[in-house]
């Protein structure tokens, strides 16, 4: 029944949203790794404005917000939504230069030993 749930976030969260990608299908068969899944028809973009990225982000994470209402708890079920949202939120500050504090900078170093220090 939390998966259903779950699955039902997915769908409910992005069917109110402006930019997300057109709803296919929800299932709560278990494929592969995933208990669940809810599948939209992406569409033929290669673009995204950061509201565009906001709202991607903001369907992957209803699946957890329907948990804590319903179910006063969320699951581990979410935790691959979680890598996606973070790795989104992530590559927008630091590969894409969008954020509104950082602004338009963008990380160059690829490892920590590789950081510029600050000068004491």
């Amino acid at each position: 029944m939390m998966v259903a749930y779950h699955e039902a976030g997915h769908a409910v969260v992005g069917g109110f949203l402006e930019y997300t990608d057109p709803l296919l299908k929800v299932s709560i068969v278990p494929q592969g790794k995933g208990l669940g899944c809810a599948q939209c028809l992406p569409r033929e973009q290669y673009l995204y404005t950061r509201e565009q990225l906001f709202d991607r982000m903001c369907a992957m994470l209803g699946s957890r917000v329907v948990e804590q209402l319903f179910f006063g708890q969320v699951t581990m079920g979410a935790q691959d939504d979680l890598r996606k949202v973070t790795q989104s939120a992530y590559a927008q500050i630091v590969q894409f230069g969008m954020s509104e504090k950082l602004g338009q900078v963008r990380r160059w170093w690829r490892s920590r030993s590789a950081r510029p220090r600050p000068s004491s």
